[in-house]
């Protein structure tokens, strides 16, 4: 059977996307769809169906329209396939050629491109064909490198960049890139730091919001949005879920700040993987803030730290912040009571307990002992803060900057090295650059020795970032000492302790084992890191 005797049933496709908008009415569906059908008609052609992808990006097959198509060619329902041109069938050079090389050979479908002058009639593709997908390819990697790199700009500039703006904001009506406060979802993102600041867990506040009927974020955003979801039976949820809590305690866009860049995409359509977050694009002070630095590392110490709700529903207040310390386990709390002696409950080593005396020893402290201990240093600290501002003060930054000083001295020669051999190695690939344009080195020894310069610059680069960031840290430690002294000087009539007061103050208790000397004197050593400052070794 010659070409004039097959009946051909063509399915006809048209496709556009967000990045040929600009293409004009020449390009848009419509004109497809008019200039295909003509091109049908007048070559006798039984049109099937249109399949459509407007707003669809062409460097990915996954598209409903295609996969339709597809279906309807195992269907056996078309035997044709007409599109505009190579650039409206897809972007992507490697699956492009797969189906135009394989799936329809295989279909026996018969494909054109009116456009780019192809029909697979003509005894399959020229050089052409393959040229012009490596082209539309390429068109499409560089539109997303531009897209990119145009993003990460308005990132760095502080912008938002999101389509919906975070619980307790709303997009400045003069601004779009540029968030303000919602005062009604911003006292409830206010009311859900401060119970977190506490000592409440996800779960408890997720409670306490539902029994106080408190729109859940979805539920707020859908009330003062209505043409978001036009649905009739739309209803006011006030189901807050444990992770809606905690997504809100985790933004940092509540410090006035924001984050950009957390994950990145491989290729033009590849995998989404989670960037490190030495990495990501931060800008302070972009819009108000939520909540002050205090209370966010307050909250982060709370939540980083394992604690089980007790049978009457409360959490020992030490839960999270005691550990061995030998072997660095959490000390597990027990209220059993002693027959020799009653107490309010003991703490005792998990690894002793779990694996016996062989791996650790007990590390036993009551907590009434661990309480005297810790109200004892508190008030102490507090006194001297409260009574001796100035000359505490002083020790404290004196302390900590000779704690730093060698290490940063050692960093800062080390990223001085770094940041050499990074510009250097800019040099080094632009020579092998010039040298492999002008022959001088093979294509192959040179993609050997650039990949390999590259791989070192970013490596050196990443070392670099954390480098700096570990170099800021010191820097800000005397700011940090303020902030404790300001924090601790409150407390200096303090008269019981709670768990509020033990996250806000404390970062960690490492508890030792007993030692008995030679007279049988018992004693054991408690070290309290506090926050902002750690460990504190003074005397004034």
């Amino acid at each position: 059977m010659n070409s004039r005797q097959q009946i051909y049933n063509a399915g006809l496709y048209c496709r556009l996307s967000v990045d040929d908008l600009n293409a004009g009415e020449s390009g848009s569906i419509q004109t497809q769809r008019a200039m295909l059908t003509d091109y049908c008609r007048q070559n006798g052609f039984h049109i099937v169906d249109y399949y459509i992808d407007d707003g669809v990006s062409g460097t990915s097959f996954d598209r409903p329209g295609f996969q339709q198509m597809i279906s309807d060619i195992e269907m056996g329902r078309i035997n044709m396939v007409v599109t505009k041109d190579l650039s409206r069938f897809g972007r992507n050079y490697y699956e492009a050629g797969r189906y135009m090389d394989k799936f329809f050979v295989e279909k026996g479908v018969r494909f054109i491109a009116t456009q780019d002058g192809v029909d697979t009639i003509r005894k399959g593709f020229d050089i052409s064909v393959p040229m012009r997908n490596i082209i539309n390819d390429f068109y499409a990697r560089d539109v997303s490198q531009k897209t990119k790199a145009a993003k990460e700009t308005r990132a760095k500039q502080g912008m938002f960049l999101g389509s919906k703006a975070p619980y307790g904001y709303i997009k400045d009506p003069q601004n779009r890139h540029h968030l303000i406060v919602d005062q009604e979802a911003a006292d409830v993102v206010r009311k859900i730091f401060k119970m977190a600041s506490e000592g409440a867990g996800y779960n408890k506040i997720a409670r306490t919001l539902r029994a106080e009927s408190v729109m859940n974020p979805s539920s707020y955003y859908k009330q003062k949005n209505p043409e978001y979801d036009k649905q009739e039976h739309f209803k006011i949820q006030c189901q807050w879920h444990v992770t809606s809590v905690q997504k809100i305690l985790e933004n940092p866009v509540y410090l006035g700040c924001l984050v950009h860049g957390k994950v990145e995409t491989l290729g033009v359509e590849g995998k989404r993987v989670k960037k490190d977050p030495d990495d990501w694009i931060t800008v302070d002070n972009t819009h108000e803030a939520l909540v002050d630095m205090e209370t966010w590392t307050l909250v982060r110490n709370h939540l980083s730290k394992k604690r089980r709700e007790r049978k009457t529903g409360e959490t020992q207040m030490f839960a999270g912040l005691l550990y061995c310390a030998d072997c660095g386990s959490a000390l597990s709390f027990s209220a059993v009571k002693r027959k020799t002696k009653s107490d309010g409950g003991q703490y005792k080593c998990w690894y002793y307990m779990r694996h016996g005396k062989e791996y650790c020893t007990a590390h036993y402290i009551s907590l009434d002992q661990i309480t005297e201990i810790v109200l004892t240093d508190i008030r102490r600290h507090a006194g001297l803060a409260a009574k001796f501002k100035e000359q505490y003060l002083y020790r404290l930054q004196q302390t900590a900057a000779e704690k730093e000083e060698q290490n940063l001295k050692r960093e800062l020669r080390e990223a001085q090295k770094m940041r050499k051999r990074v510009a250097s190695l800019d040099g080094i690939i632009k020579n092998l650059i010039e040298k492999n344009a002008l022959g001088k080195i093979p294509d192959e020894r040179f993609y050997d020795l650039s990949a390999e310069y590259e791989r070192e610059q970013k490596e050196l680069k990443d070392s670099l970032t954390s480098l700096e960031s570990r170099i800021q840290q010191a820097k800000e430690d005397a700011h940090n000492a303020e902030r404790f002294v300001g924090l601790i000087a409150k407390y200096t009539d303090l008269q019981k302790l709670n768990s509020k007061i033990l996250h806000e103050l404390i970062q960690r208790i490492n508890v030792h084992e007993k030692q008995v000397d030679a007279e049988g004197n018992v004693t054991k050593a408690v070290e309290i890191a506090y926050n902002f400052v750690g460990y504190i070794e003074l005397e004034i």
